[in-house]
């Protein structure tokens, strides 16, 4: 299947994502899985030489749908592709008018979501597909550098959600029991977070956003990470950590937390059942090892293979209502 992902224009950031190895779980994967190519619209002179065009609908690239549909005859077999994989929360930023999300979506052929909630908000034939990972790649690498006499836990945060409270009091209660606790907080941009005065006292370090290689040596020399995400999202994070055997501590949000780690998560607002389940995880045992080989075996459900065949469901099932 030739395959290609529309953008406006390639952006630094993409090129980074595209560059680094592993790769990141996310959007580009597809790239990977079908050996497709990221165009730029202004660079393309005829979108029908592609079987699949994909074009994710974040909010400057909603503007391209039906730039992109013009191209695209409904009468041409080149299928155009609309996903959504921003946290629902979140869409409240967007200043868009619901009436003109649900116009822009009409003008796909099919579209599909990351995970069941935001899902729900798209069109109401839209599939429920996660975005893929290089669950091969991680594996192979592997997690030798945990200490388990090191008491160095982490803590992640999303400049989307911009809330490290919770998570801070968590590790306060947790503390109590242990006090040679030592916490980091990653991927922390201080902008935007109500709490940046206490972020000093309320973490012992702060790691800023980095290279995804740099970011998985980092969480690699934890205990644990707790991912105490309180919007829905599919969660690659913890989709990582289970390929690469680093507990993971989090939320009955997160779609990969509860296909991952079942009995690791909890409502985010729990603090209680957060500290209880650190606390089990910091004593160790055949439990914990039994919840590390079960996300180790589950997180293959997003691997190439499985993700690539969910595609071609939709794309099958999108040829045939079309040529009814």
């Amino acid at each position: 299947m030739k395959y290609a992902q529309c953008v406006f224009k390639i952006a630094p950031s993409m090129k980074m994502a595209l560059d680094e190895v592993p790769r990141r779980g996310g959007l580009y994967n597809w790239l990977w899985v079908f050996k497709g190519e990221l165009v730029p619209f202004n660079m393309v002179d005829d979108f029908e030489k592609y079987d699949v065009v994909q074009i994710n609908c974040s909010p400057v690239d909603q503007l391209l749908v039906r730039e992109v549909r013009n191209k695209i005859p409904k009468s041409s077999s080149t299928l155009l592709v609309l996903n959504n994989d921003y946290v629902c929360e979140a869409w409240d930023t967007w200043g868009a008018h619901p009436m003109q999300y649900e116009q822009v979506l009409e003008y796909g052929d099919c579209v599909f979501g990351t995970e069941p909630h935001q899902t729900s908000c798209l069109r109401d034939d839209a599939y429920v597909i996660p975005h893929p990972h290089w669950i091969k790649m991680l594996k192979h690498i592997g997690n030798d550098d945990l200490d388990e006499d090191d008491f160095k836990v982490a803590a992640m945060y999303h400049w989307w959600e911009k809330k490290s409270y919770t998570m801070s009091l968590a590790f306060l209660k947790l503390r109590k029991k242990y006090p040679k606790l030592y916490t980091r907080l990653f991927s922390y941009i201080p902008n935007g977070d109500p709490n940046t005065r206490w972020q000093k006292v309320m973490f012992d370090e702060h790691i800023n956003p980095s290279s995804y290689p740099e970011f998985i040596r980092g969480l690699m020399n934890n205990r644990f990470l707790l991912e105490n995400c309180s919007y829905h999202t599919y969660g690659r994070t913890s989709v990582d950590t289970a390929a690469l055997r680093i507990p993971t501590v989090g939320t009955d949000r997160v779609f990969s937390m509860k296909h991952c780690w079942k009995n690791m998560c909890c409502d985010p607002f729990n603090v209680k059942k957060l500290v209880s389940i650190m606390d089990k995880v910091l004593k160790g045992g055949s439990w914990l090892d039994q919840q590390i080989d079960y996300a180790y075996n589950a997180c293959e459900y997003f691997n190439y293979k499985n993700s690539k065949e969910r595609y071609m469901v939709m794309i099958e099932e999108t040829r045939k209502r079309l040529k009814k």
